[in-house]
C-alpha cells in the first residue's frame, strides 16, 4: 500500500467526516434555533420548567432529534460515497477509516450543536423564582438517533461498491469472447 493510497483510503475520509460533524453541528442547532421560552411552575413535584402552553413542547423536543437524524444522516451518507470513491481499491481498510470518521462526526456534531444550546431549563428551575421565564435546550432523546452517522456511511460506502463492480462486470463481459472448443469437423 502507497502512502498516498493510505491517504487517499484513510486520512481523507476521516478528516471529510469530522468537518462535515463541525458543520453539521453548526447547522443543526441553526436549524432549531431559538430555543423555545418556557416558564417555571409551581407542582406538586416541586418547581418545573414547561414550554410556553402555546408551543407544543414535545413537538419541540422531537424535532431537535429528527432534524438531528436528517442532517446526520445526509452528511454521513456524502461521507461514505466519497470514502468509497476514495478507497476503492483498498475497501476493508476505507471502510473501516470511514466508519472511524463517521463516530467522530457525530459525536463532533453532538457536540457543537449543544454547546451553542442553553442549559437544561429543569436544572435551574429550583434555583429561580417561580414565574421565571427560562429558554429550552437542544438534545437528542434516545440512543438510536446516533446512529444516523454509521449506517448513513454504510450506506454510502455500499453504493459506490456495489457500483464499482457493477462496472467492472460490465467492463469484464465487454471483451471479446474467446472460443471455449474448437468447431467440430463437418463431414
Amino acid at each position: 500500500m502507497k502512502v498516498d493510497a493510505v491517504v487517499r483510503a484513510i486520512v481523507a475520509p476521516v478528516l471529510l467526516a469530522v468537518a462535515l460533524g463541525a458543520a453539521g453541528g453548526w447547522l443543526w442547532w441553526t436549524w432549531w434555533g431559538p430555543a423555545p421560552k418556557g416558564q417555571i411552575y409551581d407542582t406538586t413535584a416541586g418547581p418545573t420548567w414547561y414550554p410556553n402552553p402555546f408551543d407544543p413542547g414535545i413537538t419541540r423536543d422531537f424535532s431537535g432529534t429528527a432534524e438531528y437524524v436528517v442532517i446526520g444522516f445526509g452528511l454521513a451518507l456524502l461521507v461514505g460515497l466519497v470514502g468509497g470513491m476514495l478507497a476503492r481499491n483498498e475497501a476493508l481498510v476505507g471502510l473501516g477509516a470511514a466508519l472511524v470518521g463517521s463516530v467522530a462526526a457525530a459525536a463532533l456534531m453532538t457536540a457543537i450543536g449543544l454547546w451553542q444550546s442553553p442549559s437544561d431549563p429543569q436544572d435551574q428551575a429550583a434555583k429561580v423564582k417561580i414565574d421565571t421565564v427560562l429558554p429550552g435546550n437542544l438534545e437528542v432523546t434516545g440512543w438510536t438517533p446516533y446512529l444516523a452517522w454509521p449506517v448513513g456511511c454504510l450506506l454510502g460506502y455500499l453504493v459506490v461498491m456495489l457500483a464499482l463492480n457493477q462496472a467492472s462486470v460490465r467492463a469484464g463481459s465487454a471483451r471479446p469472447e474467446q472460443p471455449s472448443a474448437a468447431p467440430a469437423p463437418q463431414g
